[in-house]
């Protein structure tokens, strides 16, 4: 009886083990580990049922948000929340009490102008990002004033930033280095992903691509002036990083913490067809990036949206290990009543399973954000406040249309 049991019980892990090799495949291409997924996960799709812990900001709150493009959880389950628009961080407790408030506007110690994105360091501190000349300025989880950092572009020029992420003491910037086109009209962009040390100075290039800036003659191209990796990419507590760099292609890249690529993750994936009003909401989004300029650039988008939701920060890490990523089609679940679907994929690189978020929302407008273990943070108005950063104030639809105010909803996870 021993024997017969003990085969009972490995025959299961056989099975599966035999079932997760007929989905994936590992294949060596210059050296690098490409694990290559096919279009469903092994373990099916989870539905998760979210039901509401708390809430902060709208109409019915004493706090009122003016603008919410990140927001984060500290390994006690504090919310940090970023107003870009008060150039404030709200911390909430983990029941959804009001703690403290951080920064203030200003160039001064503990203060920040225009920030877009934030992090949470190992040690505590707390960074707001600045676009502008690139730099990050930190705070203790206190409030007090602490270091800021001035990053040091190419030439020992400045950078211009767009988004930001931390882990442990890794800081990772996505932006671009600005240089000289060879005539007055012209400038060559680098468009990067890198990490940056305390003095400033590159440590690592994760991706990068070529942008030409011809204001004589300017073509605003998607796929060559809005890279993927501007938006969608994590650090991980062991100092790898997790990103993407093609529009087209259902690839996860994961580098070593000095930039050396050591695996991609890939997945049989068909992209979707923008709607008309999909595609004239991006229209309008870089439309008005050059509100205010003297030139009216020739914009082309692409008819077929990405593979990874960019703007919905396509990448993130949940605290167990998993990678969680978000689709076009993710965004656009076929389930009704399903907010978004999220691919997961273990340590290995294997697509282990589909998390399907149950909530009264649609996918498309609002941010989504893991927060511990059992928790999502969403993030109501999300949209209308990466608009208006990316886009000088931007509406995402022609006049009438109204942005949702900035409220944050605590989820637990069923």
């Amino acid at each position: 009886m021993r024997k017969k049991y003990l085969v009972l019980c490995v025959l299961p892990v056989l099975v599966l083990s035999l079932a997760v090799a007929s989905l994936a495949e590992t294949v060596m291409i210059d050296g690098v580990e490409h694990i290559r997924n096919g279009a469903q996960p092994y373990n099916g799709v989870q539905d998760v049922k979210l039901h509401e812990l708390w809430r902060a900001g709208g109409e019915d709150d004493d706090v009122f948000f003016g603008l919410v493009p990140r927001v984060l959880t500290d390994p006690e389950g504090n919310v940090y929340i970023l107003d870009s628009q008060t150039c404030q961080v709200y911390v909430y407790g983990p029941e959804g009490e009001l703690l403290r408030k951080l920064f203030r506007e200003g160039e001064g110690p503990g203060e920040v102008l225009r920030p877009r994105d934030m992090v949470l360091m190992g040690d505590g501190r707390v960074g707001l990002m600045q676009e502008f000349p690139g730099a990050i300025s930190f705070v203790q989880k206190d409030g007090t004033p602490a270091n800021r950092i001035q990053l040091i572009g190419i030439d020992g020029g400045v950078m211009g930033l767009t988004s930001c992420d931390a882990a442990g003491e890794v800081l990772l910037f996505a932006g671009n280095h600005d240089q000289d086109g060879g005539r007055p009209e012209v400038r060559n962009r680098w468009n990067v992903l890198e990490r940056h040390g305390p003095d400033g100075k590159i440590m690592a290039r994760f991706a990068d691509n070529h942008a030409v800036y011809d204001f004589g003659d300017f073509h605003f191209r998607e796929k060559e002036h809005l890279p993927v990796f501007w938006f969608t990419f994590a650090a991980a507590q062991d100092g790898r990083v997790f990103t993407a760099t093609d529009h087209k292609k259902y690839a996860v890249n994961v580098c070593a913490p000095d930039g050396t690529l050591q695996r991609v993750i890939e997945r049989e994936y068909e992209p979707l067809e923008r709607t008309d009003a999909e595609f004239h909401r991006l229209e309008l989004m870089i439309k008005s990036a050059f509100t205010g300029m003297s030139i009216q650039p020739k914009i082309e988008i692409e008819r077929r949206e990405s593979v990874l939701a960019y703007f919905h920060r396509a990448i993130q890490l949940h605290p167990d290990g998993n990678l969680w990523v978000l689709s076009g089609r993710g965004l656009r679940p076929e389930i009704k009543g399903v907010m978004a679907v999220f691919d997961v994929f273990d340590d290995a690189g294997l697509f282990v399973k589909q998390v399907a978020l149950h909530a009264p929302h649609d996918g498309r407008d609002v941010g989504i954000f893991l927060s511990g273990t059992g928790r999502v943070l969403v993030v109501k108005g999300y949209m209308d406040s990466l608009a208006a950063q990316f886009g000088n104030g931007t509406a995402l639809a022609d006049e009438g249309y109204e942005p949702q105010a900035p409220e944050v909803i605590c989820y637990g996870m069923k």
